[in-house]
């Protein structure tokens, strides 16, 4: 499958995705695997405490400017706003129903004002300028980006000394095999990405943090599972949610057994 195919792909499931959200009407609809403390927690409580863990090492402050690339529903935009100030906010998101939908949300909490969300690639961020944005944010995201392309394009919007921030996936080198298939060619390996980032960026840390993303990973295929039984899709919804339930079951193993490490990294233009 080429690039621009596996994209459109993307798209097309995530916005497949988003009709079937808006059905069962979620009310905080997170799209990732959480953050597990206690393990008490409830799935959407997870799914908020990555986004907090992110915004935490992003030391976000009055005056930045923000992009915030693959923002899925908005909730996590919304949960910035209500948590950090910010000068302004820009998003970018390839499904067009998820944007349409993010955007509605945020027009009625009156946001409009600081928060900006646009359909465009992450690797393009359209219309940013150069050395205008102070962080980037990649929220579980970043292994359907052509890496490269999006490093390069991070940088050249940060100004110096800014941040780009991912809770990100990527396969442990012995997996390398597995980057020769398409599905997996974007996750990348662990070195191979920090690799494709050191041109452009100082790594500040990166934070392992498997154990606690693993639960949430293993939670979302019963969440997926217990939806399935009782919602109103059609037969392509319920194929895409199944597609969802046997991928995070796979990162949940994948996490287990350390094939897949999920790490929350901060990196600094120069």
């Amino acid at each position: 499958m080429r690039d621009a195919d596996l994209t459109r792909a993307v798209a097309r499931q995530y916005d497949l995705f988003q009709v079937s959200l808006e059905a069962v009407r979620k009310e905080r609809p997170f799209l990732n695997y959480g953050f597990t403390i206690t393990g008490r927690e409830s799935y959407e409580d997870r799914q908020q405490q990555l986004c907090l863990e992110v915004f935490r090492a992003a030391d976000i402050q009055p005056h930045h400017v923000i992009v915030d690339v693959g923002f899925g529903t908005g909730e996590q935009d919304l949960l910035l706003a209500r948590t950090c100030r910010f000068r302004r906010l820009i998003g970018f998101n390839i499904a067009r129903r998820q944007v349409a939908y993010a955007a509605g949300k945020v027009a009625a909490e009156g946001l409009d004002d600081r928060i900006s969300l646009y359909l465009g690639e992450g690797e393009a961020m359209p219309g940013v300028g150069p050395a205008t944005v102070d962080r980037v944010l990649a929220i579980e995201c970043a292994f359907y980006f052509d890496r490269p392309r999006f490093y390069r394009r991070a940088a050249e919007v940060l100004r110096p000394g800014g941040l780009l921030v991912l809770a990100d996936i990527a396969l442990a080198d012995r997996l390398a095999f597995l980057t020769r298939r398409a599905d997996f060619r974007r996750v990348g390996m662990r070195s191979a990405n920090r690799a494709a980032w050191k041109p452009y960026f100082h790594t500040r840390s990166v934070r392992p943090i498997n154990t606690h993303t693993r639960p949430g990973a293993q939670l979302t295929v019963r969440t997926i599972l217990r939806t399935l039984a009782s919602a109103p899709f059609d037969a392509s919804q319920r194929r895409e949610w199944l597609k969802m339930a046997a991928s995070s079951q796979v990162v949940a193993l994948g996490l287990a057994t350390s094939l897949l490490h999920y790490d929350l990294i901060v990196l600094q233009k120069p």
